[in-house]
């Protein structure tokens, strides 16, 4: 009885080692098949980078922004660029801004850092000042949770659009003007507007800063057209 008993558990033990082998085997196959090891922890960026592909004006907000990113070399933590992302979306439909524009206007006030602050205190995202900030979000009947609220992706998205839409307007769209008094305050616009009206036949009011993201957003909607 004592021979027959560790026969089987040899046997056991070899069935045992065998099938974990076989496992091992049928698991490095796989690996091979799909190019990466199966055991590996997700890469979120890779995550984002296979989202389908689509073509043309149905193309995914997501898609989008990482499209936008890549040309520019930014890499973001996957949930942090599918809330701007969303955010980029929403608001871009909600006040009627090319959400190209919108990326432009974030790319070249603080190159997509959450947590960007300037000399002068303007934060986050579309790097808005505290005090303009407050009185956006009073106009909006949000609750204002002090210059931390602008390091939320999501909330300074959403507040310096409404403040973009707004000098929109206020200049009459025209989207020149409009950039120059974001970057530099309307009193700044009012007051070239001014001397320009001083001077007949001078320049049409314009800016660095304008032509920049002006120029920006309108490759990427032609490069998005030609695909």
């Amino acid at each position: 009885m004592t021979i027959n008993k560790l026969a089987l558990t040899r046997i056991w033990r070899m069935t045992r080692t065998g099938c974990c082998l076989s496992l091992v085997a049928l698991t490095a196959i796989v690996s091979l098949l799909l190019g990466s090891p199966v055991w590996a922890p997700e890469d979120p960026w890779r995550l984002v980078a296979e989202i389908p592909i689509v073509r043309g004006p149905e193309r995914t907000g997501v898609e989008q922004v990482a499209d936008f990113l890549e040309e520019h070399g930014i890499r973001l933590p996957a949930g942090q660029l599918f809330a701007i992302a969303e955010s980029v979306a929403e608001e871009s439909r909600r006040h009627g801004i090319d959400p190209e524009l919108l990326m432009s206007v974030i790319f070249s006030e603080s190159g997509f850092r959450v947590d960007a602050v300037s000399e002068k205190g303007a934060i986050g995202l579309m790097q808005l000042l505290p005090s303009t900030a407050e009185e956006i979000a009073d106009q909006l009947n949000l609750r204002w949770r002090g210059d931390a609220h602008l390091l939320d992706p999501q909330a300074n998205i959403a507040l310096g659009s409404y403040y973009l839409r707004q000098l929109m307007d206020l200049f009459d769209d025209d989207l020149e003007l409009a950039l120059t008094a974001y970057n530099k305050g309307p009193g700044y616009v009012y007051r070239l507007r001014a001397l320009a009206a001083a001077e007949p036949g001078s320049a049409a009011i314009s800016s660095a800063y304008a032509e920049k993201i002006v120029g920006l957003a309108s490759n990427r909607t032609r490069t998005r057209a030609a695909l």
